[in-house]
């Protein structure tokens, strides 16, 4: 499950943060668009906005899609499906999707960042294309027996989500260290944004 809304909430947010960044210089309408009454900051929030609510759509349609294709397979026995229904219960899916927020904040940050970095389209997705690895393997590492979520843990980006998630579907969760991850990702994503502002005001 983890697995699933991390990786769906990156790839709905890369390709806006490409088109959003070195997409329009490379088409040359970025400078229309700072020569406009907006301030850079009502730009960067406008831009910021569309990368991250793609990134949420992105990973609430696979979590749809997921029920809805176990809801209705004919393939899997009852008892399973049974168990699956009790794991993806309101309240649990309600806890899970309030981490994808900070996710989708965090990615959308250090994606238009590396965006607004490169010179050209192709150059964006080079830089970013690499870093499939980099949050697939964190994910991957939370779903690994043995591995918990604890003080460290929780502070560690990607592997915090994926650990939080498991603890939350199983029931086991411990609201300080789910209130450790929440503080976590906002810190994590708010120097995030400053990095995309940084990168966004710099003139060369």
């Amino acid at each position: 499950l983890p697995y699933i809304f991390i990786l769906y909430c990156f790839l709905g947010a890369m390709y806006p943060a490409l088109d959003l960044g070195a997409g329009e210089k490379e088409r040359r309408t970025l400078e229309t668009i700072l020569v406009s009454p907006a301030s850079r900051m009502e730009i960067l929030a406008g831009k910021f906005g569309v990368v991250s609510s793609f990134g949420i759509f992105s990973a609430l349609m696979g979590l749809l899609g997921l029920y809805v294709g176990v809801q209705f397979s004919t393939e899997l026995p009852v008892h399973i499906q049974k168990v699956i229904f009790e794991m993806l219960n309101f309240k649990t899916m309600a806890i899970v999707l309030t981490l994808i927020i900070p996710v989708a904040v965090f990615l959308g940050a250090i994606l238009l960042s590396l965006s607004i970095f490169s010179r050209t389209f192709k150059e964006a997705q080079s830089i970013i294309g690499p870093l499939n690895i980099l949050i697939i393997f964190p994910a991957i590492i939370g779903t690994i027996p043995g591995i918990e979520l604890t003080t460290v843990t929780a502070a560690i980006p990607i592997v915090n989500i994926s650990l939080a998630s498991k603890e939350i579907v199983a029931g086991t969760i411990k609201y300080g260290l789910l209130a450790e991850v929440y503080l976590s990702l906002i810190i994590i994503s708010a120097l995030s944004l400053l990095m995309a502002v940084r990168m966004f005001h710099n003139e060369e």
